[in-house]
């Protein structure tokens, strides 16, 4: 398959003398005519850390994240790690209860999803010394139904602009290393294994202490109910019909000295989310790693879509709190043999709420049927990839 090519657009920078250093530790992807960009300097680094991780046993990496229902605002904020040391808000649209302070979890997961991809790149092109100049992948997902109460986002696609002066055959033989390691792909392109929710429910009053701020009950009534039930309404016979899913889109742009990816949401890039590389993998802790916070993503769905079914159903919550945790096979080690993956993947959901037992686990039983990222993960998608020989053109912005 032949790859398509745009207008290169290359800037070269000299070596420094730690970059000097760097280098020495694994094999140049260039000339000595040529001089090292700097993100052919930093897979070289990346390179030599694959190296040192390979000659040692390898350990599973456990991914925990929370998700809190914040009180009257009802906006999900999600906590990655033990510590909840990186937070993200994710939130809706007015036309949804929200206030657009953050992505909601259908933008965030394209954008993981671009994350992911790049990252995985950036790590088959250091494995394969293959030099690369710039990277960005814009990725996109054009929602679908597959039920009268179940959509999520399909039709998974990106495009990967690499400036490079490697051959179409290196540039495939990448793509092809890419697919085939890459534990995000996996979670997405392939059924996974996925508990249902455990519930820890604790009874509050039926009235609340009227002294006491307005709290996530006065948002689920007074807020999401009467947006949750507009939606319901369906156009009477003749009227015109629901619009097409919008294509959702995000851009992941690789920053060549230090393999951090910023990632730009929707079309506008008006929400951007950070990713770091593990710390092993040259990662400065300055963000979480996209294995992290794909998995924190469909907890902050989950969330959401307990307070849509507890609008649609008029059950009254007073706290929502869900805690995602699973794990992800190291990606290299002595003792490696297989391409990383994920495993053990389990919600726990803590509700306050005045309802009976047996209607909070009708509420968990409807919102699994609903949950698009739940469901989503459930099942088996189809993703494509192509290349662009060339920079972004917008990757000055």
């Amino acid at each position: 398959m032949s790859i398509a090519r745009s207008t290169p657009s290359r800037k070269l920078v000299g070596a420094t003398a730690l970059s000097a250093l760097l280098l020495l530790a694994a094999p140049l992807a260039f000339s000595a005519e040529e001089v090292a960009s700097p993100l052919r300097t930093y897979l070289a680094a990346k390179r030599a850390a694959i190296q040192e991780q390979s000659a040692k046993p390898g350990a599973p990496t456990a991914i925990h994240g929370k998700v809190t229902a914040e009180s009257r605002s009802g906006v999900r904020r999600l906590r990655i790690g033990p510590t909840g040391e990186f937070q993200y808000i994710s939130d809706s649209g007015r036309n949804y209860a929200g206030y657009n302070l953050g992505a909601g979890s259908w933008d965030s997961l394209v954008g993981t999803l671009a994350s992911a991809v790049a990252d995985e790149y950036i790590v088959q092109a250091a494995v394969q010394n293959v030099p690369l100049d710039g990277l960005d992948v814009v990725f996109t997902s054009i929602p679908e139904r597959k039920s009268e109460s179940l959509a999520y986002p399909n039709n998974l696609s990106y495009v990967a602009y690499i400036d490079s002066p490697a051959t179409d055959a290196q540039l495939q033989a990448l793509k092809r290393a890419v697919h085939e390691n890459s534990s995000a792909i996996d979670l997405v392109t392939r059924p996974q294994q996925v508990s249902h929710a455990d519930v820890e429910y604790i009874h509050s009053a039926s009235v609340r202490d009227p002294t006491l701020p307005p709290g996530l009950r006065d948002f689920i009534t007074e807020e999401k109910r009467p947006a949750v039930l507009a939606r319901q309404v369906k156009p009477a016979a003749g009227k015109e019909k629901p619009a097409a899913p919008e294509t959702l889109v995000a851009r992941a742009h690789v920053e060549p000295r230090t393999g951090l990816r910023r990632v730009f949401l929707g079309k506008d890039g008006y929400h951007q989310q950070l990713h770091d590389s593990a710390p092993g993998l040259l990662g400065y802790g300055l963000a979480p790693t996209v294995e992290e916070h794909l998995l924190g993503v469909t907890g902050t769905c989950l969330t959401h879509i307990f307070e849509v079914q507890a609008a649609s159903r008029n059950v009254l919550l007073d706290s929502l709190e869900l805690t995602v945790d699973g794990q992800v096979s190291p990606r290299f080690g002595s003792n490696v043999r297989s391409p990383a993956r994920y495993s053990g993947i389990r919600y726990k959901v803590r509700i306050e709420s005045p309802a009976s037992e047996q209607e909070i686990d009708a509420l968990r039983q409807s919102v699994e049927a609903t949950c698009p990222l739940y469901n989503l993960v459930k099942d088996e998608q189809k993703l494509e990839g192509s290349i662009v020989r060339g920079a972004y053109a917008d990757a000055a912005q």
